[in-house]
């Protein structure tokens, strides 16, 4: 319980931060030091480091293509189109990530079968839930932007017109997927203090009814 609550703590303060911030790119700075942390104090955890690896290659990726790659506001480009990649490629890494962590513990005995103690984590499963709920939130923007924009695919203005003020997901946009994010932050902290499971607790019950 020490762990949650920790964990809930820092992941309060952080989505301060990030709400307050409103800066997209001090989020994923943000998510790539925790990364970072994580790699440098538990270097010798298996399992550790793989969830840190996947996230930083998640928040990398992240990081290049909005930065230098996918513009996120163009003169030229109408916005349905603008919209969809940008949310579309959002919700692709945020959904793979989160399959790629459920299924960890499976590939790394799979790929790497000769590294022992690999196992499922306390974290790794919140973790995959925040990610699947951001990835939820971007699907629900990208309708929502194709909603909005509609018209200009060549439909009929007077009847789709009232679709264009269609704001509902988008203007609680960024304080859902700052909290998400930071509560992703706060889970990758946690494992500086707690990481796999203690499965031997669970074992016991078993151990005395016998």
């Amino acid at each position: 319980m020490s762990v949650l609550r920790i964990s809930c703590a820092i992941s309060m303060i952080i989505a301060l931060v990030f709400v307050y911030s409103y800066d997209w790119v001090f989020m994923s700075l943000a998510t790539i030091s925790c990364c970072f942390g994580v790699l440098l104090f538990r270097i010798d955890n298996i399992n550790a480091k793989s969830i840190a690896t996947l996230i930083l290659a998640m928040s990398l990726f992240e990081f290049t293509s909005f930065n230098y790659l996918i513009p996120l506001e163009s003169d030229t480009l109408p916005m349905i189109w603008l919209g969809t990649i940008v949310y579309g490629v959002q919700f692709t890494l945020f959904l793979s990530t989160c399959l790629l962590l459920l299924l960890r513990v499976r590939l790394t005995k799979h790929f790497f079968n000769q590294v022992p103690h690999v196992a499922p984590t306390y974290a790794e499963g919140l973790i995959a839930f925040s990610l699947f709920l951001t990835a939820i939130l971007m699907a629900l923007m990208l309708i929502e932007n194709l909603l909005r924009n509609v018209v200009d695919l060549g439909f009929n203005y007077d009847f789709f017109s009232v679709l264009t003020k269609l704001t509902i997901i988008y203007d609680s946009y960024e304080i859902i997927a700052y909290t998400l994010r930071a509560i992703l932050c706060a889970l990758l902290i946690s494992m500086l203090f707690v990481v796999e499971i203690d499965t031997s607790k669970l074992q016991e019950p078993a151990e005395i009814g016998s």
